[in-house]
């Protein structure tokens, strides 16, 4: 801050001119001027620094049009003794464009547009743009406070714990997430894992909240989440049927993670109620027990269904004909697998009544498992539809729709599900 004091050192009907002289020493520098036409008032102010020079390295004068002697807009100066120009808000600013840029004058009015005029050296600037920018800065001038604050208070309590309580959580500071996602380059690689979960948990907590998001934007936003999901499961299920040789494990880790594609397959309200679950069938010795892939239950009615995974390598039918050019038997995986699913129905029914018992034992009838086996459906999924010859594929529907226990779904088949949920998305 300047020692010294500015006085009137000429007054006449048009304009007024004022001078700074310090006090430590015997120079004046020119200040101010005042213009004055009809009832309009412009004022000149020349910034300076606390030795008398120039403030800036190019910028010369700051003019403002429309303005009261008294009621500058925010982000400059009216004291001479601060020197005018730039507010300490606008520091930044300020030296960016010293920096970057010649402007010889700053031009503030409200009836203009802000501009940048590098051919004539002028920079144009309204009272909506300064109040902006400084709305910027303080926003990160108050987080860096914030964290420097709670850095020390962090440090002190891991420095003296008997002394410095733990740090209480901060309340969050209006305008920084806007600025931070402002200046964030688009790069999702930036992203750790940390960043990922405090994204999905604040997503998670602000869809809950009424009124926060409107509806419209919320379904939105769910709508592209859906689609970035639909598409990565795809992306991933198309993958896993590439590989030319795969276990069974794998397709069942996949269906674990997506379990909502089960849905897809029995076409009912259905949710994973086990996986490798134990349907009962086991001798006196502790052996030949049977574990179905995938144990579901149909959310509203309880009713448990049997779900049997193969692979998509699976033969559907026999490569040879039985009889003539267009009657082939099923393969001996698919009638297997299909033999097993009904055996691990067969079990789970004989054994129900136990394993209810078993369940419910010293449960409060509101804690324990409830399920249902109304004749419950038995699935298998295997094979590819596209594997088999236009002769075979006459002989596989006929088969399959004559199956009256054992539905059967190909993963092809399943791959068209998931995308023809993922076109009714888009659309």
């Amino acid at each position: 801050m300047a020692k010294g004091k500015e006085t009137q050192t000429k007054k006449l009907k048009t304009i007024e001119t004022y001078h700074f002289k310090f006090a430590d020493s015997k120079i004046t520098v020119l200040s101010k001027e005042i213009i004055m036409t009809g009832s309009s008032i412009t004022q000149i102010h020349y910034p300076f620094d606390f030795k008398g020079d120039s403030k800036y390295k190019t910028i010369k004068r700051f003019i403002y049009k429309g303005f009261a002697r008294d009621a500058l807009p925010v982000g400059v100066s009216s004291s001479p003794l601060k020197g005018y120009g730039f507010t300490r808000h606008l520091r930044v600013f300020a030296d960016f464009i010293n920096k970057n840029y010649k402007f010889t004058e700053i031009i503030i009015a409200n009836d203009q547009k802000s501009v940048f005029d590098i051919d004539n050296s002028k920079l144009y600037l309204n009272e909506e743009t300064l109040r902006e920018l400084k709305k910027s800065f303080d926003t990160v001038e108050k987080k860096n406070k914030v964290e420097l604050k709670t850095a020390l208070e962090i440090a002190l309590y891991n420095l003296f714990p008997s002394i410095f309580k733990k740090p209480k959580r901060n309340s969050y500071i209006p305008g920084s997430l806007a600025n931070t996602i402002n200046s964030w380059s688009n790069v999702l690689n930036e992203f750790t894992d940390n960043d990922k979960k405090a994204i999905r948990d604040l997503f998670d907590k602000l869809s809950f909240v009424d009124g926060f998001l409107a509806d419209d934007s919320l379904s939105k936003t769910k709508e592209i989440i859906d689609n970035q999901y639909l598409k990565k499961t795809l992306t991933k299920y198309k993958e896993l049927l590439q590989a030319s040789t795969m276990g069974e494990k794998r397709w069942q880790d996949f269906l674990r993670t997506h379990s909502w594609i089960f849905s897809s397959i029995l076409a009912q309200p259905v949710i994973l109620y086990q996986a490798e679950a134990f349907v009962g069938g086991k001798k006196l010795d502790n052996t030949d027990g049977k574990i179905t892939d995938f144990l579901l239950q149909n959310s509203l009615s309880d009713n448990i269904s049997f779900l049997e995974i193969k692979t998509h390598k699976t033969i559907l039918c026999e490569q040879k004909s039985y009889r003539g050019s267009d009657v082939f038997s099923p393969s001996g995986e698919l009638t297997g697998a299909m033999v097993q699913v009904l055996n691990q129905r067969d079990n789970f029914q004989k054994e129900y009544y136990a394993n209810i018992a078993k369940s419910r034992k010293g449960k409060p009838l509101n804690e324990a498992p409830t399920y249902e086996t109304y004749n419950s459906r038995c699935v298998i999924l295997c094979g590819l539809l596209s594997d088999l010859t236009p002769s075979q594929r006459p002989a596989f529907e006929l088969f399959r729709n004559n199956s009256k226990d054992v539905e059967i779904f190909t993963f092809d088949e399943l791959e068209a599900k998931i995308v023809g949920l993922q076109n009714l998305l888009n659309k």
